[in-house]
């Protein structure tokens, strides 16, 4: 087993871990608080899930760097960094709606190696690593195989800050004519597996955080599909923005939904 097989066991051990935390949360002991803005909330468990996380990857990988939705961070000194999302999809989760997950990605310099997404509540494991394909609970995952964007099921993340939703719909509606259905599941790093797995044909977000995508980017690319900024170009900052897809109809859904909006903070 060599280092990176090893990085991908330990951080698939550790996100079922955070995992059965999650699953065993009471609803009393859901105890929120706000980050950015009032529709941005942090609980207890998106604090001991990144303790489960750090803990491990300190005590397994010790001279990797960390990054951290919850604030957590090392630089290390192995130039591999584990970029992690204890719990993808807060809002969900405190009210009791059955989508949300943890993302694990790693990188080597800005080059992603390892991705792990994890579902507690269906039990599914999304995983990847650089030349070796993506999977799902160990078998390979394929993107979808439509065309174009009539008849496509598409996944749509709306924004926690109104402005932004408001733009994201006025896209969404233009769209609605032709597609077969949107989704929204609040779930960004969800969205990204869906569409790895052929669930979604593509899904788009007007901003996300280095988090949000590090293991979904890698999901995406393994699986055969592509990701972009809105614009169809190299993602370069995913805070202005990302399009990810099978493939077979990025140019078409990008030329709808690509958007000239100046760069804001990003959703959690």
């Amino acid at each position: 087993m060599d280092g990176e097989d090893r990085a991908l066991h330990v951080a698939a051990d550790a996100a079922r871990a955070v995992g059965a935390l999650l699953r065993g949360a009471r609803p009393e002991q859901k105890r929120a608080s706000t980050k950015a803005h009032r529709n941005d909330p942090v609980t207890v468990f998106d604090r001991k899930a990144e303790d489960i996380l750090v803990g491990t990857i300190r005590a397994q990988f010790p001279t990797d760097g960390i990054l951290s939705e919850e604030g957590a961070s090392w630089a290390g000194t192995s130039g591999y960094r584990w970029v992690i999302d204890p719990l993808d999809g807060t809002n969900n989760f405190l009210r009791g709606y059955s989508h949300f997950a943890v993302s694990i990605g790693i990188l080597r310099g800005d080059e992603p190696r390892i991705a792990c997404i994890y579902d507690p509540l269906r039990d599914e494991l999304f995983t990847a690593q650089a030349s070796k394909g993506a999977h799902l609970n160990g078998e390979p995952i394929v993107v979808s195989e439509h065309t174009g964007v009539d008849g496509a099921l598409l996944g749509v993340g709306l924004s926690s800050r109104p402005e932004r939703a408001e733009r994201t719909l006025d896209t969404a509606r233009g769209l609605l004519p032709r597609v077969r259905a949107l989704r929204t599941g609040g779930c960004a790093c969800l969205d990204l597996a869906y569409v790895a797995c052929g669930r979604l044909d593509a899904t788009w977000y007007a901003s996300l955080a280095l988090w949000d995508i590090a293991a979904g980017l890698l999901l995406v690319r393994e699986a055969g599909g592509r990701i972009s900024d809105l614009a169809g170009g190299p993602l370069a900052d995913p805070q202005t923005g990302i399009l990810a897809s099978n493939g077979w109809l990025h140019d078409s859904l990008s030329a709808v939904v690509r958007t000239d909006d100046r760069r804001e903070d990003q959703d959690g």
